[in-house]
């Protein structure tokens, strides 16, 4: 599988975590509130973010194959985001109009922007969440797990 993809530039952090059993699940969601405090989200939109995160891998677990989550930070113009993108090859084939409508109706509270993007082969979704002057929070370093 390739690395993450997409519309905007790409900036640090960038992350992955590769999704093979449940466990995996609590690894992405830590990732996802991880990389969003790097960029200075706020709590709140660090559980979001993690909670769209994790809604996709379990998307991901349910196939029964191994795939790869991957986090960045990404730039368009002045904004600062974290994109969360997974190849999916399951859904090739498959309407893009569908599985944006279902992909939305799931997880459209909690992010931004739902994509898919790729070839026919293997679509890749991508959720991005802006940051934005309400939703920052501080920049995460990490150190409260060290207490």
């Amino acid at each position: 599988m390739s690395g993450a993809k997409g519309p905007y530039a790409m900036k640090p952090p960038v992350l992955t975590v590769r999704v093979e059993d449940s466990m995996d699940i609590m690894i992405v969601r830590d990732t996802a509130r991880r990389g969003a405090g790097l960029l200075g989200f706020s709590p709140a939109h660090r559980a979001q973010l993690a909670s769209a995160a994790a809604s996709l891998a379990e998307l991901t677990l349910k196939t029964g194959a191994m795939h790869t989550i991957h986090f960045n930070g990404v730039i368009n113009g002045n904004k600062t985001g974290l994109q969360i993108s997974a190849e999916t090859p399951w859904l090739a084939g498959v309407s893009a109009n569908n599985v944006l409508l279902a992909l939305r109706s799931k997880l459209g509270d909690l992010v931004d922007e739902i994509m898919l993007e790729g070839d026919a082969v293997a679509p890749m979704v991508i959720m991005v969440m802006w940051l934005s002057e309400d939703r920052i929070g501080g920049m995460d370093t990490g150190d409260e797990d060290d207490l």
